[in-house]
């Protein structure tokens, strides 16, 4: 049997840990961490009734190859592959030892893998010898293999490694992710493949076998439990038997339907008896299919949290890369839709709204300039509604003075448009506005240029407000060029993009004492429960920067599926801010601010 590749697709727990964060975490609660102290690793390796193993240096750490591999491990572990990757350029791989040769290749492959670089990686690992590595390497060796796999599409292969895997793993957390995983990856295969002879003993198929009967879970007039009764009787001595499984069929972010398949129009899981469908129009190709993915994965995760308490209606996905977005809304009705989440592409909504009478409501997940329509709900991560509340914040604390330091891009000049429009239209004063170059790394002359211009009364400077729009790289480089530490007459509010929701003190601390504004989903304490950011972060941790707030979307997109009758009348809590309803059956939002403190921002609340 050959193996089954899935292009782009990939379960959620998968899909939420190949980043390089997580490489030796097999997204479970207690990381597998590659360097231990030589202390802690001899008493592991007394209880295992083994002789002590040496440091995490293989025996290296009197050479200066030595140290440069450890170095560049540690800097694995802080997650700064930069610096990771100048420890290994100091390294000439003819010198090392067959051990150290392979942990130089482990760490080049997971250096790769935080890049996104999964054909690299794969080229590494190949080149490893797992034999000669340390217990904790060869985990990581197989753990980077599996994700490896996962990306490139590679369903048995990635499976294979979770394996060997799981032969290496001692916590009973850390196996129960990876067995969660292991089914999770088998979730997409189709029937016919599972159904083929496994290339592998007893255990392959057995996975296989369980994997067949999960994809039929939710079936009507399928009888699980009698299917894993006879499974188990079958493979009684399988490792995903015992507490394992059950843990994996009772947790409601495991659930064992795929994730929408990308390639096809129609449904991609299984529907529901408890009303009409509900349809989403999301692209599985082109410019917006990554932020679809980010969207899904938010979409499914609340869908099938709230199936776990009620049933729900089914989700159907129609790839709107595939076909007109009107065509789409009307199959949809035909197929028992009741409500249609998306488009996501204004050009896509316009053309719904133009080419079809909305007999059932849509909730699109953009919003679209002077548009207007009986049963169309805009709902999106409006950068308007982000530039009206920083403005507002920075009103609040008293400012009347302001300066605007926007990229020189299209998008940036639209930030730039909002930002000035809402400090005008609160009373505040422009002094300047200065677009920089993003691809570049010394904005010295455009913050000088910005920030030349002052206000005095009574030849006393008055106190202005910085207005930033710069993404989380961008931002590190330009802080330190405001001239921090800040002082009292300067204070800098950035809009939320500078801040992707993935939290690094080590990077961040420079941003200073910044002010920005965005979704509760961010700050725990703000949008806690089974639905926040650090439960889902299996789901996001996996995404690029860009995309992590978007599953916050997806959540509220379907959480507001069932609350779009009842908006109108008071505010929503959701993940991405308060909800409102606004002209246009626009949905606002209400936001947190919060201020950068070494490094980390810290919620102050919303603006009332």
């Amino acid at each position: 049997m050959s193996d089954f590749k899935f292009a782009a697709i990939m379960p959620a727990r998968l899909a939420a840990c190949w980043v390089f964060g997580l490489l030796l975490t097999a997204c479970a609660e207690e990381p597998v961490k590659s360097v231990k102290p030589q202390a802690a690793r001899a008493k592991s390796a007394a209880k295992r009734g083994k002789p002590n193993e040496p440091a995490q240096s293989y025996r290296i750490a009197d050479n200066q190859n030595g140290l440069h591999l450890l170095d560049a491990d540690t800097r694995i572990q802080a997650g700064d592959s930069e610096a990771a990757q100048k420890a290994l350029d100091r390294i000439n791989p003819e010198q090392l030892t067959p051990e150290q040769l392979s942990k130089y290749k482990l760490l080049d492959a997971q250096i790769s893998l935080s890049a996104g670089d999964a054909e690299r990686a794969l080229h590494k690992l190949e080149g490893t010898r797992p034999a000669v590595l340390a217990e904790a390497d060869r985990i990581a060796y197989y753990q980077s293999l599996a994700f490896v796999h996962a990306l490139l599409g590679d369903v048995l292969p990635s499976v294979r490694a979770r394996l060997k895997l799981g032969q290496l793993l001692q916590a009973p957390e850390q196996q129960r992710q990876n067995i969660a995983a292991i089914l999770d990856a088998l979730s997409v295969l189709p029937v016919e493949t599972l159904n083929a002879s496994a290339p592998v003993a007893d255990e392959l198929g057995g996975w296989m076998a369980l994997a067949k009967i999960l994809k039929q879970r939710g079936s009507p007039g399928f009888d699980l439990s009698g299917q894993i009764a006879g499974w188990r009787q079958a493979y009684p001595y399988h490792p995903a038997n015992a507490e394992y499984l059950q843990t994996y069929l009772n947790a409601p972010a495991a659930a064992a339907e795929p994730a929408p398949s990308e390639s096809a129009i129609g449904p991609a899981s299984a529907t529901s008896a408890a009303g009409a469908n509900l349809a989403v129009l999301l692209p599985s190709a082109g410019p917006y299919a990554p932020a679809a993915k980010a969207i899904t994965e938010g979409l499914s995760v609340a869908h099938r949290l709230a199936a776990s308490a009620a049933p729900q209606p089914g989700l159907k996905f129609y790839d709107t890369s595939q076909g007109e977005p009107g065509e789409l809304y009307r199959k949809a009705i035909a197929e028992g839709a009741g409500l249609v989440i998306g488009p996501l592409v204004k050009e896509d909504i316009q053309s719904l709204a133009l080419s079809s009478e909305l007999t059932i409501p849509v909730l699109a997940l953009n919003q679209v300039d002077n548009l207007g329509k009986a049963n169309l709900y805009q709902f999106g991560l409006s950068p308007q509604d982000e530039a009206e509340q920083l403005a507002r914040k920075a009103r609040r604390d008293g400012l009347q003075n302001a300066v605007f330091l926007v990229p020189n891009t299209p998008q940036g000049q639209r930030v730039g448009h909002f930002l000035t429009s809402a400090w005008q239209a609160g009373g505040g004063s422009v002094v300047g506005l200065e677009q920089y170059d993003p691809k570049q790394h010394d904005f010295s002359g455009s913050v000088a240029t910005l920030l030349a211009p002052s206000v005095s009364i009574d030849g006393k400077k008055q106190p202005l407000a910085v207005f930033v729009s710069a993404s989380p790289e961008v931002a590190r480089e330009l802080a330190p060029q405001l001239k921090y530490p800040q002082s009292a007459e300067l204070s800098i509010y950035a809009m939320p993009n500078l801040y992707s929701g993935r939290q690094n003190p080590v990077r961040d601390v420079d941003l200073g004492a910044i002010r920005f504004c965005d979704m509760p989903w961010l700050f725990g304490e703000y949008y806690p429960g089974p639905l926040s950011q650090s439960a889902l972060q299996n789901i996001w941790q996996g995404l690029p920067d860009s995309q992590i707030k978007l599953v916050a979307l997806g959540v509220d997109a379907y959480n507001l599926s069932g609350q779009l009758t009842q908006l109108a009348g008071g505010a929503y809590a959701g993940a991405t801010g308060r909800l409102t309803l606004t002209g246009e059956n626009r949905i606002g939002r209400a936001l947190v601010c919060a201020q950068f403190k070494a490094g980390v921002p810290i919620a102050d609340g919303f603006l009332n």
